[in-house]
């Protein structure tokens, strides 16, 4: 009670206050004697105040005196040695703090969390977001490392949590979270420090979790990304610059296709061109290089029918006309993701084939480059080869144009003067507009285009027979449009129309000939001059391995014979295919080739829609096989019951050697031809390669073709049937034993 009066003062404070006359030894025999003195001690329960003890004469701090006598024995006090000396009215007890209940534990608990949830959450929230923001911008922009730009948001949610530290406590306390009243020895328990610390433990681990929110929206790799666009434009903004230097060029740029507007965004360009320019699809050779995917070179631009002077003769208002372009595509994943641009040769000149070969090559690198890190070996080497083996367009192709005027026009003088017609024209194919056009004309004939099947040359490139028309066949010869043919004066009488087929059998173009002079129509003999003047033409025009590519599937073809087979030992044949005939087919107009291939399970199971693409796809691929997969046969025009009486070899992958027969099919695929587009699939079936005797067979029979999954409807396959002998190659079989 006296503690408390004196304002909690401790024990030596408390003697100091009532005996402030006492000094060293006096002090000293004091203390050995407190068994003589009163217990200023406090108690867990004040003691009653009794009237034997006078603690109401202490509460007044200048009135604590004790009387010397009080400090003397009992012999000096003139009393008996065992007299007795009253004793306090309750004995003390060692000072010892109350311990804090398990409710104001749990307060306490509550208290230090609640802060530290807040700061926990300020601290990873303002970290994540002023880190990410920095590393999108600053490490962009002065190409600093993703550490730098934690290091900074650290820095800033740091610095934002001292200022945050009040408002946090102030929030807590306006929700009704304080600490509980602790004195300072309650404080220093080990139950109070643990509920302390383990609050403020949980309390951060949960703030900085809940603060990680940001990443559930933020974008985790757009700095990464940001960071390799600039690193790709400063390489691409080199290139173009170098690109333009080497090859002489006036200008260059070069322009990404933007899908979402659907036109072309300059990606760079040099120096005299304007930044940040955008390039319609429709618009120019640009536009229709990034249409078609086929390059253009072009000598004289005013020359030409894609000409227009609001973009050529001040070409993104940088002053410069455009006279020579060379302009090519640049692949991503099969398409065309954008296009470089070269513009006037340097001395008025024009772009050779080096440079063209040069650019292609410079291309297939850009391709590379813009592919993501995902893409593995076999997209990027096929992207490669897909920038390396584009063709130019022929109607805007320098190479072309000298060809046509160093070699075509001549070799149509030629054919003109043999054939002794009065017009001659080659005429190439536009396959974006579905039409042909005349790159060299030998004879009174303007320039001119036809529509595929339009005319005698346009049913000839649809169909890719060869037609001799007379005046006298009416129904073919159309009097009205051969009348003044195209504004020329000449009324055509005959004509013959040669299509020009490439190694895979599509049309690339057709040699017209005009009115025989002196006869009513072309001869036998003037047909068979056309035709192999009309192979060699298009060996020429599908380029300089059109001779190579063509010995290849001479080759290939031969090997198919069973003749061959049987009299080498390279290849591995496995079956012996007699096809007769197909019947019954939905119309006439089918131009019908069978393929057989050896499969590793029935490819008509579980087969998905597609089919028609991926085979497609396979066929490209063998065609750079020695041994081809795919054995074809023949193909016979506009029938509904053509007959083949083909024998054709299949051959065995090498990655189905040493398989179980059991799990090998025979996969059969009726094709309709196209000169002009893509083959459509018909009808297909499979047998299993167990079901065939190992006998040749000399009789055919049928079997049941049906139809592609998706296209059910396509074609009307309830009749149709194909005849075939099969059987497995005993010769095959003893080289595998042997």
């Amino acid at each position: 009670q006296a503690r408390q009066a004196l304002g909690g003062f401790g024990h030596t404070s408390l003697r100091r206050a009532m005996f402030p006359g006492l000094r060293g030894k006096t002090r000293r025999i004091c203390r050995g004697s407190q068994r003589h003195l009163p217990a200023v001690l406090p108690v867990r329960k004040a003691a009653p105040v009794t009237s034997a003890w006078p603690w109401s004469s202490y509460h007044n701090s200048e009135s604590l005196r004790v009387d010397a006598s009080l400090c003397r024995g009992p012999q000096s006090r003139g009393l008996s040695a065992a007299a007795p000396v009253e004793e306090p009215p309750e004995a003390s007890e060692e000072l010892l703090p109350e311990p804090p209940t398990s409710e104001q534990l749990r307060m306490l608990w509550i208290a230090s969390a609640l802060p530290f949830v807040g700061f926990g959450f300020l601290d990873n929230f303002l970290m994540i977001l002023s880190g990410d923001l920095i590393d999108a911008t600053l490490c962009v922009r002065f190409s600093l490392s993703t550490m730098a730009a934690a290091a900074i948001g650290n820095t800033i949610s740091d610095a934002a949590g001292i200022f945050s530290g009040g408002v946090v406590e102030g929030v807590a306390r306006k929700f009704g979270v304080e600490e509980p009243p602790l004195s300072n020895e309650q404080r220093k328990l080990p139950s109070t420090k643990y509920s302390q610390y383990s609050g403020q433990l949980v309390g951060i681990l949960v703030g900085c979790i809940l603060g990680c929110c940001p990443l559930l929206w933020i974008d985790p790799y757009e700095g990464e990304r940001l960071k390799h666009e600039k690193e790709r434009y400063e390489v691409l903004q080199t290139v173009i610059n170098k690109v333009g230097d080497m090859l002489q060029a006036e200008a260059a740029f070069l322009m990404m296709k933007d899908e979402s507007r659907d036109d072309l965004a300059s990606a760079s360009q040099t120096p005299n061109l304007p930044k940040n320019f955008r390039w319609s699809l429709s618009d120019g050779f640009i536009g229709h290089v990034t249409s078609t995917g086929q390059f253009v070179n072009i000598i004289d631009a005013q020359e030409e029918t894609l000409y227009r002077p609001h973009l050529h003769d001040n070409l993104l208002g940088s002053g410069i006309r455009v006279n020579s372009l060379l302009c090519m595509p640049i692949f991503t994943k099969g398409k065309v993701r954008g296009v470089i641009a070269l513009i006037n040769k340097a001395n008025g000149s024009w772009f050779s084939q080096k440079d063209e070969d040069i650019l292609s090559a410079v291309c297939s690198h850009i391709s590379v480059a813009m592919s993501d890190d995902k893409h593995n070996f076999d997209e990027i080497i096929e992207t490669c080869e897909q920038s390396m083996t584009t063709s130019g367009a022929a109607e805007w192709s320098r190479s072309a144009r000298r060809i046509a005027n160093n070699l075509y026009l001549p070799a149509l003088e030629g054919i003109r003067t043999v054939l002794g017609a009065e017009a001659v024209t080659l005429m190439l194919v536009d396959q974006t507009n579905q039409e042909l056009y005349t790159e060299v004309i030998d004879g009174p004939l303007p320039p001119h285009r036809s529509k595929f099947g339009e005319g005698i040359i346009g049913e000839a490139v649809e169909t890719g027979e060869i037609l001799n028309i007379a005046v006298s066949d009416t129904d073919r010869l159309d009097l009205i449009r051969h009348r003044d043919y195209q504004g020329s004066g000449i009324n055509v009488t005959s004509e013959l129309a040669v299509p020009l087929l490439n190694t895979s059998k599509k049309c690339i173009g057709a040699i017209k000939c005009i009115n025989k002079i002196g006869a009513a129509t072309f001869t036998e003999e003037d047909v068979k001059y056309a035709t192999i003047v009309a192979d060699y033409v298009a060996m020429v025009l599908e380029g300089p391995n059109a001779g190579i590519r063509r010995v290849l599937a001479l080759s290939r073809q031969r090997m198919q014979e069973k003749r061959i087979i049987e009299s080498t030992n390279v290849h591995h044949c496995a079956v012996i295919a007699g096809l007769d005939r197909v019947e019954n087919l939905p119309n006439s107009k089918i131009d019908s080739y069978v393929t057989f291939s050896i499969t590793r399970g029935d490819p008509m199971v579980g087969q998905r829609p597609g089919l028609q693409q991926r085979l497609l796809k396979s066929r490209n691929k063998d065609r750079t096989s020695t041994v081809r997969k795919f054995a074809k046969s023949d193909t016979i025009l506009h029938d509904a019951n053509p007959k083949f009486d083909n024998t054709i070899a299949v051959a065995l992958p090498q990655r189905f050697e040493g398989v179980p027969v059991e799990e090998l099919f025979l996969f059969i695929v009726l094709w309709d031809y196209s000169p002009c587009d893509i083959d459509d699939v018909v009808a297909h079936l499979s047998i299993p390669l167990s079901a065939l005797p190992n006998e040749p067979q000399t009789e055919s029979r049928p079997y049941k073709l049906l139809p592609v999954v998706g296209q059910e409807a396509v074609y009307d396959l309830e009749k149709a049937q194909i005849w075939l002998s099969l059987s497995t190659n005993k010769i095959a079989a003893a080289r595998e034993n042997k």
